[in-house]
């Protein structure tokens, strides 16, 4: 497997662990929220405080389904770089049309004002860029790579 896929690879690990974390903190706190308590008031005052007053059950559906979106970035991004060991051009294709879908996110995200969303969109954009390089492609479509590029492992240098 070239350095280029694997690079991908460990950072949709990375970035899928992140994203599975995420997702089950909103849910956790959606759930303080709705069962009350006091954690779930600070949460509600805090909403308030911010403009958003919500009923615990408004509130506890909007972190629930906030949460859901990291989440299922994360089993996706973890099922995919699991499958990236795999030579298939469809498991190569669906990461790069998941990226770019990712990046689409992030540009919206952006557009809308949250410029926190620039360090992800740059690994998003890098991560299809590697994708896409000569070497990769060639190693998922199992075939000799052009020339002028080092051959995959496996691969006879043509002695």
């Amino acid at each position: 497997m070239p350095g280029s896929a694997v690079t991908v690879r460990v950072l949709m690990f990375i970035g899928g662990a992140c994203g599975l974390l995420l997702g089950l903190l909103f849910w956790a706190i959606a759930g303080l929220t709705t069962a009350g308590g006091r954690v779930g008031q600070e949460v509600l005052m805090g909403m308030q405080n911010a403009g958003m007053p919500l009923s615990a059950a408004e509130a506890g559906l909007l972190l629930g389904v906030a949460g859901a979106i990291p989440l299922v970035y994360g089993v996706v991004s973890v099922v995919l770089a699991s499958l990236l060991g795999r030579r298939s051009v469809g498991v190569m294709w669906a990461t790069v049309i998941f990226q770019a879908l990712a990046a689409l996110v992030l540009i919206i995200a952006l557009v809308n004002g949250g410029f926190g969303s620039v360090i992800p969109l740059f690994f998003a954009v890098g991560m299809i860029v590697l994708m896409v390089l000569p070497i990769t492609r060639a190693f998922y479509e199992d075939r000799p790579t052009e020339p002028g590029y080092p051959a995959p492992p496996g691969y006879a240098t043509g002695h």
